[in-house]
């Protein structure tokens, strides 16, 4: 049977049959599906067999995403992709960035966002910064993972490729249980889980609560999740609506000194650190079938968010002379009015704290009609379709000097605002609107028996327009429009080799957030404070990709795959945040030339019964290309505090080499075993671009797990992370560390380093009741 047929047929299965997935056990699938689909676009319901896609595809699915008992997106990742890796740059492992080939999916406000998230269709990048909050979707909801390559049917962002998160309905997931844990820190944790189809209605919810003291100070982080999925499918239609809330407070005590962090691993900067998160996002998504090869998709969303971050941090300022207080330039600091602010403290010492709140609301649809039927005598499988997202976003931030207890390390209250537009501090209330609009295809084309031709293509179109409600400079209009080809060749020698190349350009545009701090002589303040609205260019992303993977027949008692992927991305007018030399606590975006991303990533999987093992490894060589000057904090920088950056130098924070070990064993019908190791080479500092200092050292760790079924209903589980407690750094920059004092460190704290630590050894145990 053609694949193309053979998918059609599985898609009408899908939609008539009433088997579902039983979501009871605890660890890894026992063995690889009959056919890997992987979604042409983000809707769902337009699958297409991963061996006809001309691009790195990596699927997870939900006994990935509970290997070990304890659901994770992030482990899982890291797990299975050699190319990913995570920069912690918060310092909490609920709001982790998450890189893919060198380019990141961040929560942090101001980090480039390479890659484009959907959930359920829908997209999930926040609409004020790009930024992804991957706190605010419950991990034990998930039911797939797709990652894909560069294509740009997937829309903006997808620079170096798309994540695509598909969560669990009652027809697919049939369950009833209860998951409760606890261990290291505090960690204690409660899921729920339900699942059920009722002739041709279903229901699915899931709902979770976790409580985390961290292993440092002003770490603690406590999230509230659920999930509900309300079905209904019947005469080839299925409709789904589909519930999203989440409450969570999460402690980010960030990047400290290395020397505080050589003094205790639990030291920090400055506090507070913490990012609330309210959240609420409905779905409403469904597939109807026009005729025997032919089907519609829609989708149409609507989000609201409520973020607010209070941030300590440091200030320039200093008494100087007539009881008033200075910035390091001289001036008098002012507040509200222009009203010049004293030396309320008489001498300090002082510190200060950045309010911001944004409240944003996304809102979007899309349709497309897929279509199987043959072109010429040829197996073809044509997507064409349109969307819109949009959103209305408001944020709002103000500056406060206050004291500071140099033994909390904390911000102390009450403060006085600063308003001084000149220093890049001053009070904003910002209102953003976005409307992008897209149209999109996509045609698979079987040229010869095993040769599939893929042609795709979308053309979006951005506008983001700007308003400062407090009546200052920013303000604007700003349209990006790009169509964006895509063009590869899949060829299947045999199952188990097979062939593939691909080419595709995709693009994203400036964020509100960029536009809005795009000004070197007007920089801002802590990536929130807005003084100026000049225009930016979009980024644009080539991508060329070759590659070899193949699989045993799925009936094969032992089962194998494998892949060899190479791929080379460049960047033009690559976007990137650049400090000032005046005040490390203010920068500004710019357009940064050419970057290049290019690599190789292997994997092989073995999969019988009851072992599983995984391999992966990935060389990542990103780079800038075209010469820069740069402002930075580091040690490094001449007496202008500039350094220059030449062609070839690496982009901070991505790695050379990584490499994964996943193993696990069903010793018996009851008990299982298991155990993932990661090893990464070392990365340069964020700020030291020019690659001048010594860089972040590279680390190693194990995690071990095991499972027992104390009965047909009762399982109960243990998992211990970093089983050698080795120190190692997610993360480093540098930072203002004179600014504040140090009286618990023995001898102060000099060296501007600053690092992120991965976390120390922990244990959890945990049990599973099914109902």
């Amino acid at each position: 049977m053609p694949v193309l047929a053979a998918l059609t047929n599985i898609g009408a299965a899908d939609e008539s049959s009433s088997e579902a997935v039983v979501a009871e056990n605890i660890g890894p699938s026992a063995g690889l599906p009959e056919v890997v689909v992987v979604g042409s676009t983000p809707l769902i319901a337009s699958d297409l067999n991963r061996d006809q896609v001309p691009q790195t595809t990596r699927v997870l699915d939900a006994g990935d995403i509970n290997r070990s008992g304890i659901p994770t997106l992030t482990g899982a990742i890291l797990d299975n992709v050699a190319s990913a890796t995570v920069n912690d740059t918060e310092g909490n492992a609920f709001q982790p960035d998450i890189l893919f080939r060198g380019f990141t999916a961040s929560p942090v406000a101001g980090t480039p966002q390479g890659l484009a998230i959907y959930v359920n269709g829908a997209r999930f990048n926040d609409a004020f910064g790009d930024t992804v909050n991957w706190d605010l979707i419950p991990p034990a909801a998930i039911e797939s993972v797709n990652l894909e390559a560069a294509n740009p049917v997937f829309g903006l962002n997808a620079l170096g490729g798309s994540l695509s998160i598909r969560l669990k309905n009652g027809f697919t997931t049939q369950t009833a249980n209860a998951t409760a844990y606890g261990g290291s820190y505090g960690r204690a944790s409660s899921i729920l889980e339900f699942g059920r189809q009722y002739g041709d209605f279903a229901v699915y919810a899931t709902g979770d609560a976790t409580h985390d003291n961290g292993f440092r100070q002003t770490n603690t982080s406590d999230l509230y999740r659920l999930y509900t999925d309300l079905g209904w499918r019947s005469g080839g239609g299925e409709l789904h609506l589909n519930i999203t809330a989440a409450h969570d407070t999460l402690g980010n005590p960030g990047a400290t000194p290395e020397q505080a962090l050589d003094a205790g691993i639990s030291n920090i900067f400055t506090a507070p650190n913490t990012v609330s998160n309210t959240y609420l996002g409905f779905n409403l998504n469904g597939s109807q079938k026009l005729g025997a090869a032919t089907a519609l998709q829609a989708l149409a969303y609507f989000q609201t968010l409520n973020q607010v971050i209070p941030n300590g941090t440091t200030v320039n300022v200093a008494p100087c002379g007539n009881g008033l207080l200075c910035n390091d330039d001289g001036t008098v600091v002012t507040a509200v009015n222009a009203q010049p602010v004293t030396d309320f403290l008489n001498g300090g010492p002082y510190s200060g704290l950045s309010v911001q709140q944004l409240n944003s609301h996304a809102y979007g649809g899309a349709a497309q009609v897929t279509d199987a039927i043959s072109l010429g005598g040829r197996a073809n499988y044509l997507v064409g379709g349109v969307s819109f997202d949009g959103s209305d976003s408001i944020f709002a931030g103000a500056a406060e000097i206050g004291g500071f207890n140099p033994y909390t390390r904390e911000f102390v209250g009450p403060g006085v605002v600063q308003d001084q537009p000149s220093e890049g501090v001053n009070p904003v209330r910002v209102k953003s609107d976005t409307r992008f609009y897209a149209v999109f295809a996509s045609d698979v084309l079987t040229l010869a028996p095993n040769l599939d031709l893929t042609l795709a293509g979308r053309f979006n179109d951005a506008q983001v327009n700007l308003e400062d409600e407090r009546g200052g400079p920013v303000a604007g209009d700003h349209t990006y429009s790009r169509f964006n080809p895509s063009a590869g060749l899949t060829y299947r020698l045999t199952s188990l080799l097979q062939f593939y190349g691909n080419y595709a350009q995709t693009n994203r545009a400036p964020t509100p957030q960029e536009l809005s701090c795009a000004s070197a002589a007007a920089p801002c303040s802590l990536l929130n404070f807005f003084v100026g609205d000049p225009n930016l260019n979009q980024v644009v992303a080539h991508t060329y990709e070759v590659g070899m993977r193949g699989h045993t027949e799925t009936t094969a008692a032992a089962q194998w795959s494998w892949n060899l992927d190479a791929y080379h991305t460049q960047d033009t007018n690559d976007i990137i945040y650049e400090t000032t030399v005046y005040n490390p606590n203010l920068a500004f975006y710019t357009n940064a030339g050419r970057t290049l991303r290019r690599g190789v990533e292997a994997t092989l999987r073995y999969d019988r019964p009851q072992l599983h093992v995984k391999l992966g490894y990935a060389y990542t060589d990103a780079t800038f290309q075209t010469p820069l000057l740069l402002n930075t904090n580091s040690p490094a920088a001449d007496a202008n505090g500039n350094q220059q950056v030449l062609p070839g130098a690496r982009i901070p924070g991505i790695p050379l080499h990584r490499g994964t070990l996943v193993v696990d064993y069903e010793v018996n019908g009851r008990f299982s075993v298991g155990g993932s190791a990661q090893v990464q080479s070392n990365v340069y500092r964020f700020g030291d671009e020019a690659n001048l200092t010594q860089p972040v050292g590279g680390y190693a760790f194990v995690d071990l797990n095991a499972a027992f079924r104390a009965g047909d209903r009762l399982t109960l589980f243990v998992t211990v992370n970093n089983v050698f407690d080795k120190r190692y750094y997610t993360y480093g920059s540098f930072g203002p560390v004179g600014d504040v004092p140090w009286p618990n460190i023995p001898g102060g704290v000099t060296d501007p380093r600053t690092a992120s630590p991965g976390t120390p050894i922990t244990a959890y145990g945990g049990v599973r009741l099914t109902f």
